[in-house]
């Protein structure tokens, strides 16, 4: 009730605040992870979205491109540049995510647990009820190599989606080392790409962030969007989201960036 209550008034707060929103110019990479919270959420409505962002001046990037653009600091631009990334692997990712995102002809990232989709029913249930708290289903193997041949990327986001919070070098090593050979022998592609859960630096450790940015050229967060990186450069920042928000929300949040924290 009290997690009701609080989404209740966030959303009266953003509808209130996000009026005259308007985008600013800057490199802006959106994530999110399924398409609606209960199902019953149309396909126009994030088809509505990105009509009205583009229409309100937003470009729409490949992911390939934005996160080619902050590496190499290419961000004195006069355009708001969004490239889209999605977390855990969801089966509407594929079913309605994709094709809207196909109309649009941009190309997006979509990160990966790979036991998710191997688990048998305990373990699907147990992910779902007890880690990311929904009850959607992940995408199958021929689903995510439908998305690889049609131009998006896939990136690791650990085995098994766990907190990485820990010193425990054998377990980060299992959880980012191993994503990263699983997929990119099961999908026949180089896994340049690491996202670690949860998306907060609470919820994972400094060894984490070392052992990720080893086996992986580029390591995404969900935290200090108005920052392009954190930890020293060693991470990228993306800005949370969910299709079914209002447009005018996103916008909202399409706020001017900086490099460097200088807070």
């Amino acid at each position: 009730m009290f997690n009701r209550l609080r989404q209740i008034v966030r959303k009266l707060m953003l509808d209130l605040i996000s009026i005259s929103s308007k985008p600013q110019v800057g490199i802006h990479i959106l994530n999110g992870h399924y398409f609606s919270k209960d199902n019953t959420t149309d396909i126009s409505m994030f088809r509505n979205q990105l009509m009205k962002l583009s229409e309100n001046g937003v470009r729409f990037i490949n992911f390939d491109k934005a996160v080619q653009m902050i590496s190499e600091k290419n961000i004195d631009t006069d355009q708001c540049y969004v490239a889209f990334s999605f977390d855990d692997g969801f089966e509407e990712c594929y079913t309605k995510i994709r094709p809207v995102l196909n109309e649009f002809n941009v190309k997006a990232a979509f990160f990966i647990n790979p036991n998710f989709i191997n688990g048998d029913q305990e373990y699907r249930n147990n992910f779902k009820n007890n880690i990311v708290y929904t009850a959607k289903n992940p995408m199958n193997w021929e689903q995510i190599k439908g998305l690889k041949n049609e131009g998006h990327f896939m990136g690791s986001h650990t085995m098994d989606h766990l907190n990485l919070n820990t010193d425990d070098e054998e377990l980060l090593e299992y959880q980012v080392g191993e994503s990263k050979r699983y997929l990119e022998n099961k999908l026949n592609i180089n896994c340049e790409y690491f996202s670690f859960p949860f998306g907060q630096f609470k919820y994972i450790s400094e060894l984490g962030i070392r052992i990720a940015s080893h086996y992986h050229k580029f390591v995404f967060s969900q935290s200090n969007y108005r920052y392009y990186y954190s930890c020293n450069e060693k991470v990228i920042n993306r800005r949370h989201f969910e299709c079914f928000w209002p447009y005018k929300h996103v916008l909202y949040f399409l706020k001017s960036k900086k490099l460097k924290n200088d807070e």
